[in-house]
């Protein structure tokens, strides 16, 4: 499991679904995962959204969208195996209250349902799932639920399965975080004060940093114009900021991988794009 994670509005989104659609093009049975108010990943895929069911976006690519109230059915229906139990005692209204009362569950629950399609689904699990999660602060928060709850005593089966998930999240051989930064200086330094916390506290490691659109060098017929000047500047401005970030893995121990800003990404991806975007 791939967790994508980074600042808000960096391309993250487009990160998860290239990587999603590059697992699938070589054969691996992929899920994309957001929980998001809006569906963002199927539409990138020119399909309908996929109202928390897994949808089929391309061949060996499905996309689901999920969303706490339906985590919370599916945890009692599938996991407890108590579907009356849901159908009689619990209904919309009452399972927004219930999950917004306890803290941390809503965040356990979406954990499990990833852990779910990654090793325990009986219909077959997917070979890989990635996760385009949360902006870096809700994610950090994310991570740190399962410890969190665990220590807080949850009780029965609940404890249980957290302590599965944390376990799984922990085991650097099946889940890694890909932490999306950009080369700006603002970007790099919230990446580089993350990412030290994230090392820290998280159970899933970093396992990749990607420095997403960094712009080329101006074409030298453009030098003398004024768009040309700008140009320049926002390239001088861009390497700096990767060689500050680029100094400050070293520290922590982290590599990167440079990706072009490729400017307006035409919709629906083309089936090749992530072999091209990755091959640039």
């Amino acid at each position: 499991m791939l967790l994508v994670t980074g600042k808000g509005g960096i391309g993250k989104t487009l990160i998860a679904a290239a990587l999603g659609q590059q697992a699938a093009a070589l054969g691996k049975r992929t899920l994309l995962v957001e929980s998001a108010a809006c569906d963002q990943l199927a539409p990138l895929f020119g399909s309908p959204d996929t109202d928390h069911v897994e949808r089929n976006v391309a061949p060996n690519l499905d996309c689901i969208n999920l969303l706490p109230p339906d985590n919370f059915r599916a945890y009692v229906t599938k996991y407890l195996g108590q579907r009356r139990l849901y159908d009689t005692v619990f209904n919309h209204k009452v399972v927004n209250s219930f999950i917004n009362t306890i803290p941390g569950l809503t965040e356990v629950m979406l954990l499990g349902r990833l852990f779910y399609h990654a090793e325990l689904d009986k219909n077959g699990v997917y070979d890989l799932v990635v996760f385009d999660a949360f902006a870096s602060g809700h994610f950090l928060s994310l991570m740190t639920t399962p410890q969190a709850a665990i220590n807080a005593g949850f009780g029965g089966p609940l404890a249980s399965e957290t302590t599965r998930v944390r376990d799984f999240l922990a085991d650097q051989s099946k889940t890694g975080i890909v932490y999306v930064a950009t080369p700006a200086a603002l970007v790099v330094s919230e990446t580089l004060d993350v990412l030290p916390q994230l090392q820290a506290k998280s159970p899933a490691k970093v396992a990749q940093v990607v420095l997403n659109r960094v712009p080329g060098q101006p074409h030298p017929d453009l030098i003398n114009t004024a768009s040309g000047a700008y140009l320049q500047r926002r390239f001088v401005a861009a390497t700096e900021a990767e060689k500050s970030l680029s100094a400050g893995l070293v520290e922590l121990g982290l590599t990167y991988a440079a990706l072009p800003d490729l400017g307006f990404i035409d919709e629906p991806l083309a089936p090749d794009f992530a072999t091209a975007f990755f091959a640039l």
